[in-house]
């Protein structure tokens, strides 16, 4: 008799099993927190840390390097989005929003470094942090604001800020890393790195502008076709990024703003991109969490602590001596600067690229961030929820 047609005993269910478990684990643990009225992205980043290397071990810390490119497609579709809905025009308009913006960056920059420096900390490790710490996490933000189907003008502060936020972090640590590279590769390297990498994702920015603009003329966008060929061209755009070796995620954030800069009418998103983001999410969050070891945690504990905290009190200055200038009351001032807590994934790419370039420098500079986005990646997304109904800005049945 043929046994090759049997099944082999034990069974073996190959790596999509766990997938689709962890999947289902993960979907859950979100719709929990919906019911308990938390937002949804605290579950996903919940049960990406249960099932991780510190608890199951369904994935290890490989998986983020495996699954990069689902990572980075999930941040790149919406950095383009965000981009999109960023008019830069507002801030001509309306100056003291770039005020805030710049001011809360450069505060959580300089409060960070500073109190990571005043205990001890190297300055070049104090730098990488710091540049980290001014980022605000973009899928967490967009990610609640959806849920509670938020607008108004909190809101509308809260994804700018939170898209220049998003660069500022991008090109800072890269300046930083500039510095490393002219410690090992000399001043002349220092300098270029950096300049290649802005100039570069400026370039592609402009290109995916115009290839965005071309492709809406044929497709509509807010058709099936329209979300194929979105999705299309970024898969496109990736790779051609990782080829010329710039960060993947500021050329497509440039891309959305230039065609919200040259085309300021509202744009139509493609509805389907609904459920398709949702899913990558889910997968995003279930994913990092595999960064997370107890070990690593632990060791960069007290560091990030001290990064959060200086980190915070950056963010709501900064906000809070230009919020009621812009227009916003005190009590939505503070509210603003609670919503730009969050800080996840992007963070944790970025260190995973320091990491790469620089494997001894990345496992000192890993465990201060894997620390800070635990934290901030769980209570960060239910500040910003807070913050929302604080404001009075979401379209939910609860109040403040």
């Amino acid at each position: 008799m043929d046994i090759a047609v049997w099944p082999e005993w034990p069974l073996r269910f190959g790596a999509l099993f766990h997938v689709g478990l962890a999947l289902i684990l993960t979907a859950l643990a979100g719709e929990a927190c919906r019911r308990a009225k938390l937002p949804g992205v605290s579950g996903y980043a919940a049960a990406g840390l249960l099932l991780g290397p510190m608890l199951l071990g369904w994935f290890d810390t490989t998986a983020l390097t495996t699954y990069r490119s689902v990572l980075d497609l999930c941040l790149v579709l919406l950095l383009f989005e965000l981009g999109i809905r960023l008019d830069v025009r507002w801030f001509r308009a309306n100056p003291w929003v770039l005020a805030a913006s710049l001011t809360e960056i450069a505060l959580s920059f300089m409060l960070t470094f500073g109190a990571l420096r005043a205990i001890g900390v190297g300055t070049a490790l104090a730098l990488a942090v710091a540049a980290v710490a001014v980022g605000t996490s973009p899928i967490v933000v967009m990610r609640v604001a959806a849920e509670q189907r938020a607008s108004g003008q909190v809101t509308d502060r809260l994804l700018a800020l939170c898209a220049l936020n998003a660069a500022a972090s991008v090109v800072l640590l890269k300046l930083v890393m500039g510095g490393l590279h002219g410690t090992h590769g000399g001043g002349f390297l220092a300098l270029l790195h950096p300049l290649y990498l802005l100039v570069g994702s400026i370039a592609c920015g402009v290109l995916i502008a115009g290839a965005y603009t071309a492709l809406r003329k044929i497709v509509d966008p807010a058709s099936e076709q329209g979300l194929a060929a979105i999705i299309a061209l970024m898969l496109v755009a990736m790779p051609i990024l990782s080829a010329l070796r710039l960060p993947v995620v500021l050329a497509p954030l440039i891309g959305g703003a230039l065609v919200k800069w040259f085309d300021p009418r509202p744009h139509l998103w493609p509805t389907q991109f609904g459920s398709v983001g949702g899913i990558l999410v889910i997968v995003t969050f279930m994913l990092a969490g595999s960064a997370a070891s107890m070990g690593q945690l632990m060791a960069g504990a007290g560091l990030a602590v001290v990064a959060i905290l200086a980190r915070a009190l950056g963010k709501l200055a900064g906000v809070f001596a230009f919020g009621p200038s812009s227009g916003l009351d005190y009590r939505k001032s503070v509210a603003l600067g609670v919503a730009l807590m969050p800080l996840s994934v992007l963070a944790l790419l970025q260190v995973e690229d320091v990491r790469l370039l620089y494997p001894e420098f990345g496992e000192q500079l890993q465990p201060v961030v894997l620390g800070m986005v635990v934290v901030l990646g769980l209570f960060g997304a239910i500040a910003t929820r807070w913050a929302l109904l604080r404001s009075r800005e979401t379209r939910t049945e609860e109040t403040s």
